[in-house]
């Protein structure tokens, strides 16, 4: 995965097989540093005020990495989402929602790492994105093709209001 972060300027290219993240200054073309990360890194997601969040999908878990001085703040257990590969973020509400292999997505507060709660989704997830005008989470799932839809009643209330059917 790639992903740019608007706040520091840098691009973050996350390296499977190395298990670190390689960051490289957008403007020059620099390579500023790497972070190791010590698994495999899935998806990111920035909070456009200095912190990357990434999935680690080996370790079940998610790492906080501080985007100025490329090192990893925190590593979150996701408890019982195991194997996240999608990532999508409420920013306004502090949300980060992982997808994971077990058919769960958990919603972890961006602040403490704590999860909040888990969600049921389909199989095969992939990706995620979040619409912060309708408060609703999306997650590809190609295994049992549907998009789950999820809406955000509150930052710590969530509901499933549609499954939508997709091509595998």
């Amino acid at each position: 995965a790639i992903m740019y972060d608007p706040f520091t300027k840098h691009v973050f290219t996350f390296n499977a097989r190395s298990k670190d993240s390689t960051v490289v200054d957008a403007a020059t073309g620099k390579v500023l540093g790497t972070v190791p990360l010590g698994g495999k890194p899935e998806f990111p997601a920035t909070d456009e005020k200095g912190k990357v969040f990434v999935n680690i999908e080996d370790k079940s878990e998610i790492a906080e990495i501080d985007a100025n001085k490329l090192t990893v703040l925190n590593r979150w257990p996701l408890g019982s989402c195991q194997e996240p590969s999608a990532l999508a973020f409420d920013r306004a509400h502090h949300r980060l929602f992982a997808g994971c292999d077990n058919k769960l997505m958990a919603v972890v507060d961006s602040v403490s790492g704590k999860v909040v709660t888990t969600v049921p989704i389909g199989e095969g997830v992939d990706a995620g994105r979040f619409d912060a005008n309708t408060q609703e989470v999306f997650m590809s799932c190609g295994q049992d093709a549907v998009m789950a839809v999820i809406h955000e009643d509150s930052p710590d209330k969530y509901t499933v209001t549609q499954n939508v059917p997709t091509a595998k």
